[in-house]
């Protein structure tokens, strides 16, 4: 046994029915736990398996000694050990579990692989990474499964760019005319894009289309340009196309030149013996020439059957809504039931708007719980003539929580009219070999069940690419009446209290100095 104090000699009828040998040899017969071992068996010489720490100590009483404190220390890390235990060392039961859900799985002829949805009743019973969640047949068999992303496959817009060629302009009164063709080989254009300095703007564009540059078709006869971010942050550059296969292209730009009043002012005083007789304020306007650093044609590529991870709108179970005037901030509280949600959609009926937006998560610090972004996006409704656009979209890396925030930052403008929040998020389902003859029903909602290690995933793997899973449903959610409660509750929510773990890292830190320094005191005690 190592480190275990006993005095030199013979050991005697303090332990008549236990074996113990030195530190180092081996053949130990019987594990001895610490408090089995009488006090006075104690070698006064020094200490077995730590090292020849101290050569000798002096006799004094028991309770003064270093090793008192020692032990002491020694059996609160002991005692932690069975609630460490009592975390991981549960059988696996039904009883544990809250609630439960049959497996529809119709008639159950021959071993097949069937696979399920999880919902919503699933992620608001269940922890972080489903390790509470269990498949189990009639005879509480456990089937192995395994979690993954439903995929779907869809089309995959890109948009790309490109530069034009043969650029010629030529002035007609207070308009220009700009003739262009395609590069070699590119692909037909589906809009124009074009790149100036300046802002505070509104141009009307026409563009016709040609295959040899000479004979004209009219594409857009009403086109507009424009900013406006003397008001808002609110532009417009490009001018999108029907559909067409022309090479050369001509762009008409009116009004190329326009006025702008200048935002100084010219003041001049009179002044008659002495005293102001005449006061002028002269505004200045500004003659400004519409500049055209560049113009960029640009088309959309099409990639068929890209695999994605399939998105569904999840219900959202509660929405409030209140103003921060102080901050100049409208925040919204979305309660969720824990899906793993990837994005919030703002419903508004609000018109011609762009402000910053963030949604946030609570994250406890300490005693304290504190609001995180997690995710940022800039929200806007434009609705100008033929104009419409709008992005009320704002998205996160994958979450899972049962409150959020979104903060919208107003600054000096109106607070939204919001009538509600839509949430999004990943599908995921359970995979798993169904047995013949066979029916299963779903276990969750446990907060003591570790996560199960199963090797579904290889042996699925290798089965789903000739077998295919079979889709099938779940009924509906069933308290479980055998539930137990949780075994261990208590101590998990124990080890898991900062304040209580502190305070027994702090006394086992008293303990231990206390012992130090009546170790020290009795330095002085040693022979020289």
């Amino acid at each position: 046994m190592e480190g275990v104090l006993f005095r030199s000699g013979p050991i005697g009828a303090d332990l008549s029915h236990r074996g113990l040998r030195r530190a180092g040899r081996v053949g130990a017969q019987r594990l001895v736990h610490l408090p089995e071992i009488p006090p006075h068996v104690r070698h006064e010489g020094g200490f077995l398996g730590g090292g020849e720490l101290m050569n000798r100590w002096p006799k004094e009483p028991r309770a003064l000694r270093p090793q008192g404190a020692m032990t002491l220390v020694l059996v609160l890390l002991g005692a932690l050990g069975p609630w460490r235990e009592a975390r991981s060392c549960f059988a696996e039961d039904p009883t544990r579990f809250r609630f439960w859900r049959d497996i529809d799985r119709g008639a159950a002829g021959e071993e097949e692989i069937l696979a399920f949805t999880l919902d919503s009743d699933l992620y608001a019973a269940t922890r972080d990474g489903l390790p509470d969640l269990r498949i189990l047949d009639a005879n509480h068999a456990e089937a192995p499964y395994q979690i993954e992303p439903v995929v779907e496959y869809r089309e995959q817009r890109t948009r790309r760019t490109g530069h034009v060629e043969g650029l010629a302009l030529r002035e007609q009164g207070n308009a220009i005319e700009i003739r262009f063709h395609l590069p070699k080989d590119s692909p037909p254009a589906e809009g124009f894009t074009f790149f100036t300095p300046q802002v505070d703007y509104e141009r009307k564009i026409q563009v016709f289309g040609s295959d040899d540059g000479a004979g004209w078709k009219p594409l857009v006869v009403d086109g507009m340009v424009f900013d406006y971010s003397r008001y808002m942050d609110v532009s417009n550059r490009e001018v999108p196309l029907p559909t067409n296969r022309f090479r050369h292209f001509k762009i008409m730009v009116e009004d190329v030149t326009d006025e702008k009043e200048s935002p100084y002012k010219h003041l001049s005083w009179t002044f008659r013996g002495g005293k102001e007789e005449e006061r002028k304020e002269d505004a200045t306007v500004q003659r400004r020439t519409f500049r055209i650093d560049r113009i960029e044609f640009f088309w959309t590529t099409t990639q068929q059957h890209v695999q994605k991870v399939k998105k569904a709108e999840y219900p959202v179970g509660a929405f409030e809504k209140e103003t921060d005037a102080s901050k100049k901030q409208t925040i919204l509280r979305v309660r969720t039931g824990r899906e793993p949600l990837t994005g919030f959609t703002i419903q508004t009926a609000s018109r011609n708007f762009h402000r910053r937006a963030a949604v946030e998560a609570p994250v406890l610090r300490g005693p304290a719980t504190e609001w995180q972004p997690i995710g940022q996006a800039t929200l806007y409704n434009f609705r100008f003539r033929d104009i419409h656009r709008e992005q009320l979209r704002i998205e996160f890396p994958e979450r899972r929580q049962e409150e959020y925030r979104i903060v919208i930052d107003n600054e000096d403008n109106p607070p939204l009219d919001i009538a509600g929040v839509k949430a999004e998020g990943n599908v995921y389902r359970a995979v798993f070999l169904a047995e013949a003859g066979k029916n299963y029903r779903v276990y969750y909602g446990s907060e003591s069940a570790e996560p199960p290690k199963y090797e579904a995933a290889a042996v699925l793997a290798a089965l789903c690419q000739s077998f295919p899973p079979r889709a099938v449903g779940l009924g509906n959610p069933i308290d479980n009446a055998a539930f137990g409660g949780e075994p261990g509750l208590t101590v998990r929510k124990a080890l898991d209290n900062w304040i209580f773990l502190g305070s027994v890292i702090c006394l086992m830190v008293l303990v231990l100095a206390w012992g130090l320094f009546r170790a020290g005191k009795q330095l002085d005690h040693l022979p020289k």
